[in-house]
């Protein structure tokens, strides 16, 4: 009754100045003071009700819940706590709300939305009496959980439960939750919190601070679940309402990627490729957009000598990238597929002088070597790069291994056996005790007995 006294002790402190000023009011004025004491009052009384149905209603799933002892209402409570909570997502009593629907997840067989009701309790209600409960199934089910990406997250998932949060309002504290969730990067993680996601839109009536968060969010779940075009959707929604946002310029870059990989919209991709490296060059999306403009130049639109200089633009401008080895690779196999092949050689025996301390870049190159001998039948490069190989780093361990191969491709395939001898003195030379000076003499030997 506590609303409607509050209500009626309202009007009462308000009647006598009420009265003293009808007396020289007109009537219209009157009849409009009425009307509105009636409407306060008739929503006073609405309220009122509608809160005690919500206490019904509370009280009533709260039933059901506690005699679910053999999970017949599993679906039946799901679905109503969920559509409880998208609807009044500020209830007093919300926190048990949630971790009775985690409690029903569990029992469902869907451990990672249990997983995602358990923790919102400690970290979005931390003054709850329930937050013990709530951590203790938490921590119960983080060892139920075998998921080996999941495990190697636990200790980031408990810092986060354990540490104190400030937010100036529940929104905030939601969004920086699901942020949370979302940059453990578990694959198993996605679509319960990509659906919890679309609840939690659904209740809010704004969303104007975080917005563009919740959008990236989503965009990002649903290109990695393949869902390309409500992926797409979400990014130009991003871009067209939140002109300003940090997230613009990564909402791009993802937009054309996905125009380009899964919707082949070249064109559009190509453009807003180009657009991320003119107007956001420091954008950690930068590189990749010039990356795959390049590999999209090649590819997409068949336009080889493009995708040879935009290779060369990233080969040059991101040496330390984790797509560099892959962009040197296809713009040698460019050169070599033009005919460029004096360029390709040139090309690597650069890098190798700048990545003479990476092993893994010597092995890219001995593949490139073996695509050369095996696919494209230029034995000369093949040989050069091996030779080159062995020359910048002598002292690898495999330098008297790229010796060999240079000497069998002269011998085998170019015929040309006094190439072939010189590196096989050289081999001997410099390796004496190294099995590949045997096997280069052994390859000499077979030219004399012919």
């Amino acid at each position: 009754t506590f609303p409607l006294t509050l209500t009626l002790l309202t009007l009462n402190l308000s009647f006598p100045f009420s009265i003293l000023s009808w007396k020289n009011c007109p009537k219209m004025s009157k009849l409009k003071d009425m009307k509105t004491i009636l409407l306060t009052l008739l929503l006073s009384v609405g309220l009122f009700a509608q809160n005690e149905r919500l206490n019904d209603r509370f009280a009533f799933l709260q039933q059901i819940y506690f005699e679910n002892t053999h999970g017949r209402y599993d679906r039946y409570l799901e679905s109503s706590l969920e559509a409880f909570l998208q609807k009044h997502p500020h209830f007093d009593q919300a926190d048990q709300i949630i971790l009775m629907l985690g409690d029903v997840q569990l029992n469902s067989q869907k451990p990672y939305s249990a997983f995602i009701q358990y923790i919102k309790t400690p970290t979005l209600y931390p003054k709850s009496d329930i937050v013990p409960n709530a951590k203790k199934k938490l921590n119960q089910l983080l060892k139920k959980i075998r998921n080996v990406s999941f495990l190697e997250k636990k200790d980031s998932i408990l810092n986060y439960v354990n540490q104190k949060h400030y937010f100036d309002s529940p929104e905030e504290a939601t969004v920086d939750l699901y942020n949370f969730l979302f940059s453990l990067n578990i694959p198993k993680l996605r679509r319960p919190l990509l659906a919890d996601l679309n609840r939690f839109t659904r209740s809010c009536r704004s969303l104007n601070q975080q917005g563009d968060v919740i959008l990236y969010l989503k965009g990002r779940l649903n290109e990695a679940l393949g869902n390309f075009l409500a992926a797409e959707a979400n990014f130009r929604e991003l871009m067209a309402l939140y002109k300003k946002s940090l997230f613009y310029p990564d909402a791009l870059f993802y937009t054309a990627f996905i125009d380009y990989k899964h919707l082949k919209k070249f064109e559009e991709a190509k453009n807003d490729f180009v657009q991320i490296i003119n107007t956001y060059p420091d954008n950690e999306n930068a590189p990749r957009a010039q990356f795959y403009l390049a590999d999209l130049y090649a590819n997409g639109l068949d336009s080889l000598n493009a995708g040879i200089d935009n290779y060369r633009l990233f080969v040059d401008a991101f040496p330390e990238h984790p797509l560099f080895k892959s962009a040197f690779k296809r713009l040698t196999l460019l050169l070599f597929k033009t005919k460029r092949y004096e360029e390709a050689v040139t090309l690597i025996g650069l890098h190798l002088n700048k990545h003479a301390q990476d092993s893994t870049f010597y092995s890219l190159v001995d593949s490139m070597a073996q695509i050369f001998t095996k696919r494209f039948k230029k034995y000369e490069y093949a040989a050069r790069c091996y030779v080159l190989l062995a020359s910048t780093n002598p002292h690898a361990t495999k330098s008297p291994y790229y010796l060999y191969q240079a000497a069998r491709i002269y011998r085998k395939f170019l015929k040309d056996y006094g190439r072939a001898a010189d590196i096989c003195l050289r081999l001997k030379k410099n390796y004496p005790e190294s099995p590949y000076s045997v096997k280069c003499q052994l390859l000499i030997k077979k030219r004399v007995k012919k």
